[in-house]
Formats: structure tokens, C-alpha cells, sequence
């Protein structure tokens, strides 16, 4: 996931997500490929999803969940970048728009764990950890 920064302004590029998983407000991110890096799969999802011209790419944090008995994880890399160029409307995401950061902090509707990770993004902390079974899962914790 990248919060992506328009150059110059306090901007920050905005998906109103409907897809069904993780609807609500969020920043845009997706999938790694097969032989890509965590960093280059954050430029090429953000460029998908925004349209921008991804630079200045930096790592912020990561949240991982591990599974209570099964060895299993799932982890998500956040990064800060810049971004340049016109922003898509809409893609098979849903809406993209610009928002000022303190208006996305302050907003309601954000997609699940969005106020979570902001302590990553907002430098605050560098890791978010939880742990889930077919139960549910536990509160994101700041390691």
C-alpha cells in the first residue's frame, strides 16, 4: 500500500474502494507478482490504480498477521512516494480523488485498519502485528 503525495502539496491520493474487501477510504495498493520486489510491486499497483508517475518511493512500515496454529502469514509493506501526473476518476477499484492528509486523517468511512496503519505512514511506528484463526482476529497491535 502507498500513500502517494501530490509533489509539492499536502494532497494525498484517495480510492473510495468498492470492490466488496476492504471498501471505505484507502490508499491505493494490491498484489506482489511473481519476481517482483515488495517495492516495485508498491510503484506499479500505485501507478495502476492512480494514474501517477510514482517517485520517491520510502519504506514506512509493515503490518503482518500470523495464524495461531497454522504456520501461516500475511503480510502488507506500506510506503510513502510522490506523485506526478493526472489522477484516473475511477478504475476497477472505484473513485480516486485528492484529499488533504488532515482530511483523510480525520475522516470517516476509512476502509478497516486504515487509523491503524496511519501510525505507520505518519512515522509514529514502524510495525503493526496481530494474530487470527477461524475465530477472528485480534486488534492490530504497535510492535
Amino acid at each position: 500500500m502507498v500513500m502517494v503525495q501530490k509533489k509539492g502539496t499536502d494532497l494525498v491520493a484517495v480510492e473510495k474502494r468498492k470492490k466488496g474487501q476492504w471498501d471505505g477510504l484507502i490508499f491505493p495498493g494490491g498484489h506482489v507478482e511473481r519476481g517482483e520486489s515488495f517495492a516495485c510491486a508498491a510503484v506499479r499497483e500505485a501507478e495502476e490504480e492512480t494514474g501517477l508517475r510514482i517517485s520517491n518511493l520510502q519504506f514506512c512500515g509493515m503490518v503482518h498477521w500470523a495464524h495461531r496454529t497454522q504456520k501461516q502469514r500475511y503480510l502488507v509493506m506500506l510506503y510513502r512516494a510522490e506523485g506526478e501526473g493526472k489522477l484516473l476518476p475511477f478504475t476497477p477499484e472505484g473513485e480516486n480523488l485528492w484529499m488533504p492528509l488532515s482530511e483523510f486523517i480525520a475522516a470517516a468511512g476509512k476502509s478497516p485498519a486504515m487509523d491503524e496503519y496511519l501510525s505507520c505512514f505518519l512515522g509514529e511506528t514502524g510495525e503493526l502485528f496481530a494474530e487470527y484463526d477461524e475465530n477472528g482476529t485480534d486488534p492490530l497491535v504497535r510492535q
